[in-house]
């Protein structure tokens, strides 16, 4: 059972008893606000599919997972981990994070999961690049997008739209040896 240990969150495989967590994590949490404001709060079927979906994810035994929980060194559940490929056959995949309730946000937990995530698949897959998607009004996706030393590669201009606002799609990608560059100054 893959976990990773930081100085302030741990990554670890999804456990069965997680469903319940995750549901209502997802149900009550503002975190959806910033994933993807105009898709709106989860759904009542969204959140009734969550356990079917872990259970596959528990089940299919990924290496490394497609998807793992951050919890605090105390073993509280605050957020997920994701990755999936874009292109397998020229080494480039993609991550996010989610923390869900506000009261985690502003703290490093995000920022050291997500540095420790792209170590660990840096460090173990024969990866060339990773790449980060957000929205320009994910203020702080960016900052720490950019702290960890990925780089803007693109903007796609008004690719969502919610209500009466318009927001941008950001892509940005981080080189195996931009990487090693910054791991050497960030204590991973």
């Amino acid at each position: 059972m893959l976990t990773i240990v930081g100085a302030r969150v741990n990554l670890r495989e999804f456990h069965v008893g997680d469903a319940r967590w995750l549901v209502r994590a997802m149900a009550r949490g503002s975190w959806w606000r910033w994933d993807a404001p105009w898709e709106g709060r989860p759904s009542a079927d969204d959140l009734r599919r969550v356990p079917v979906h872990l259970d596959v994810l528990i089940r299919e035994r990924a290496s490394p997972p497609r998807r793992i929980v951050i919890e605090t060194r105390r073993g509280v559940p605050i957020g997920t981990a994701s990755r999936y490929w874009v292109d397998e056959r020229t080494q480039w995949m993609e991550v996010g994070i989610g923390i869900y309730q506000a009261r985690h946000w502003g703290k490093g937990y995000g920022f050291e999961a997500l540095g420790l995530w792209v170590d660990h698949l840096f460090e173990i897959m024969p990866l060339r690049r990773i790449g980060l998607r957000t929205w320009s009004g994910n203020h702080r996706m960016i900052r720490l997008a950019r702290r960890l030393g990925f780089r803007q590669e693109a903007a796609f201009r008004e690719a969502y739209a919610g209500g009466s606002r318009v927001y941008d799609r950001l892509a940005f990608g981080l080189l195996r040896r931009e990487w090693e560059r910054v791991r050497r100054s960030w204590a991973v």
